[in-house]
C-alpha cells in the first residue's frame, strides 16, 4: 500500500485547518499586537505638521523686460527645485531661519523637510512641477507654522543674497574692463558701449533679485496632530499580529504532535473509522465501573455504540467476524470500558457475546462488570476450571432500576471470562499453543462475538501472539491522549500482525450531539 504522506500534497484546506486548529493563538497574538501598537501610539508625544509652499519664478530678461514669451528650461527648473530640498536642512539655512524665530521656537525639537509637489493634471497634459513644499513637524502647532514660514523666508533670502553677490562680483569685473578705456575716442567704440549696457543690466538684476522663488502659500496653524494615529497604528498592529500569529501557528504546528480529529487517526493508522465514542462527562470518566450502555441507554455514548454495533455487523457480512481482539497503542485509552459497553450493546441486540479479559498484566474487566476474579482465563488454560464454570453470566441485578421488560430479553446472552489468577509469565501464557487453540475453539463456538480485551500493542507482544488465532482486530484510540509518533509506532506493529484489521474506534472525541436517538434495538 502506498504511503499517503508520499502521494499527498498540502492544499489550501490543509493550511486553513492548521490555522483554524490554533485560531485562539492567532487571535491572541493579533489582539496583543493591536493593543501594543495602539497603546504605544497614544503614549507618544503629539506632533503637528505645518507646510509652506514656494513657487519657482523665472527671472526677468533684463535686456528685454517686456518679453513674457521666453520658454522655461526644464533642466534648469528641476535643478532649482531640487536645490531647495538639498539646502533646507543645512546649517546656513538653519542659522538664517533662527534669526527670525523666537526663543521658544528655537528651543523646540522639530524637523524640517522639503519636497517637490506633483503638478496638477491639465487637459493639455503639459503641466510642469514648479512648487516646493516646506514641511515642519513640531510638538507645538502654532510654532510649527511659524518655523515653516521662517525656513521658507530663509531659503528665499539666502538665494536672493547669493544672486546679488554674484551680480556684484560681475559688476566689479566689468567695471575693471571699462577702466581700461582711458581716452575719449576709445569710449566712443562699440565695445565700450556694450560694456556699459551690460553693467547697467547687472545693476538692475542686483536691485531686482528675488531668489527665483516666492512664498505663494504661507503655513497656517494645523488643527489636528499629524502623528501619532492610534487608529491607524492599531490597524497596522492588527495586520502585523495576524501575520505573526499565522506564522507562529505553523511553527507551533511543526512541534505539536497531538491528534485533533478521527480523520487524522485514520490517515496515520491507515485504517477506517468504524466508531466514534464521544467524550464522557467528568463524573462518568472518573468512574471505573461506568456501564453507560445500561445506566444511560439513550445517551450519546450508547447511540455511538449502537452505530459501532451496526458497522461491525456490516464488516462481517462477507467474512466471519466472531473473535475480535480489542487493543490500543498505550494504556489508559478507554479500551476496557469500550469493550464492556460494546458487549452490553451487542447483547441488548440479541447477540450471544463472550467478553474475555486477556490483559493478564492489568486486568480490569471484572471491575467494570462488578464480578469476582477468582477463576477466569488462566484457570481455563491451566485446565483447572472448564470454560462453562469459569465464565460468568452478567447478572440481571446489575441492570438499572429503570429497565423495562424488553431488557430482560438479553439476560444470560452475555458471558464474561475474567483474567483469573495472574501468572508470573503473562506473555508466555498468551503466546502458548493452548491459548491459540482455545481462542480458535471460541471462534467456532455458537457465540456471535468473542471480544478479547488485549493489552496495548506498544511495549508488549501479547497482541502479536494472539493475532493469528483471531478473526480480526479492533483498535481503540483516545483522541485526547493520542500523539502522532505513538500512532506511527502502532501502525508499524499493526501492519506486521497476521490478522484482519477491521477498523478504529476513537474515544473522547468532541462529537456534535444529535437531536434525537434511536431506540435500544
Amino acid at each position: 500500500m502506498a504511503d499517503p504522506e508520499e502521494n499527498s500534497t498540502a492544499t489550501l484546506r490543509d493550511y486553513f485547518r492548521v490555522v483554524w486548529i490554533r485560531k485562539w493563538l492567532v487571535i491572541t497574538v493579533a489582539l496583543l499586537a493591536t493593543a501594543a501598537a495602539f497603546l504605544l501610539a497614544i503614549t507618544q508625544t503629539k506632533q503637528y505638521s505645518a507646510s509652506a509652499r514656494l513657487m519657482y519664478v523665472q527671472p526677468a530678461n533684463i535686456s528685454n523686460p517686456t518679453d513674457t514669451n521666453s520658454s522655461i528650461d526644464l533642466n534648469t527648473l528641476n535643478l532649482q527645485l531640487q536645490s531647495i530640498g538639498n539646502t533646507i536642512g543645512t546649517p546656513v539655512v538653519e542659522q538664517r531661519a533662527e534669526r527670525t524665530m523666537s526663543a521658544h521656537d528655537r528651543g523646540l525639537n522639530y524637523s524640517v523637510d522639503a519636497k517637490i509637489l506633483a503638478p496638477a493634471s491639465t487637459t493639455s497634459g503639459s503641466a510642469i512641477a514648479d512648487t516646493v513644499e516646506v514641511t515642519v513637524l513640531a510638538t507645538d502647532p502654532a510654532a510649527a507654522a511659524r518655523i515653516a514660514n521662517a525656513y521658507s523666508g530663509a531659503v528665499i533670502a539666502l538665494r536672493k543674497e547669493s544672486e546679488q553677490a554674484s551680480d556684484a562680483a560681475a559688476q566689479q569685473v566689468i567695471q575693471g574692463q571699462l577702466d581700461l578705456f582711458k581716452t575719449n575716442a576709445s569710449r566712443l567704440t562699440t565695445d565700450y558701449a556694450n560694456l556699459v549696457v551690460l553693467l547697467r543690466n547687472l545693476q538692475i538684476a542686483q536691485a531686482t533679485a528675488t531668489g527665483d522663488f516666492q512664498l505663494v502659500l504661507p503655513a497656517t496653524t494645523p488643527g489636528a496632530p499629524a502623528a501619532p494615529h492610534p487608529t491607524r497604528s492599531g490597524a497596522l498592529g492588527l495586520g502585523i499580529g495576524l501575520v505573526a500569529g499565522v506564522g507562529l501557528a505553523f511553527v507551533v504546528g511543526q512541534f505539536d504532535t497531538r491528534v485533533r480529529t478521527h480523520r487524522e487517526v485514520a490517515e496515520i493508522l491507515r485504517m477506517p473509522i468504524i466508531g466514534r465514542v464521544p467524550q464522557l462527562r467528568r463524573r462518568i470518566a472518573q468512574d471505573n465501573t461506568g456501564l453507560l450502555a445500561m445506566t444511560e441507554p439513550h445517551g450519546g455514548m450508547s447511540e455511538a455504540l449502537r452505530m459501532l454495533r451496526s458497522n461491525l455487523d456490516w464488516a462481517g457480512i462477507d467474512h466471519g467476524l466472531c473473535s475480535l481482539i480489542v487493543t490500543s497503542c498505550s494504556k489508559g485509552e478507554g479500551k476496557t470500558l469500550t469493550v464492556c459497553n460494546l458487549a452490553v450493546t451487542l447483547a441488548r441486540a440479541g447477540k450471544r457475546v463472550v467478553v474475555v479479559d486477556a490483559d493478564l498484566r492489568a486486568p480490569r474487566v471484572h471491575s467494570v462488570f462488578g464480578l469476582p476474579n477468582v477463576t477466569g482465563l488462566t484457570s481455563v488454560l491451566l485446565g483447572t476450571t472448564p470454560f462453562d464454570r469459569a465464565a460468568q453470566r452478567f447478572p440481571q441485578a446489575r441492570m438499572s432500576t429503570s429497565a423495562t421488560a424488553a431488557d430482560a430479553q438479553w439476560e444470560g446472552s452475555l458471558l464474561v471470562l475474567t483474567a483469573g489468577p495472574l501468572p508470573p509469565n503473562p506473555g508466555e501464557v498468551i503466546a502458548s499453543r493452548r491459548f491459540a487453540s482455545w481462542l480458535t475453539e471460541m471462534s467456532d463456538s455458537d457465540a456471535d462475538y468473542v471480544l478479547v480485551d488485549a493489552p496495548p500493542i506498544l511495549g508488549v507482544g501479547d497482541v502479536g501472539a494472539m493475532a493469528a488465532s483471531a478473526d480480526a482486530l479492533l483498535m481503540i484510540v483516545d483522541i485526547e491522549q493520542a500523539r502522532r509518533p505513538l500512532l506511527e509506532d502502532g501502525r508499524e506493529i499493526l501492519e506486521s500482525l497476521p490478522c484482519r484489521k477491521v477498523g478504529v474506534v476513537t474515544v473522547r472525541e468532541h462529537v456534535d450531539d444529535v437531536s434525537y436517538h434511536y431506540s435500544d434495538r
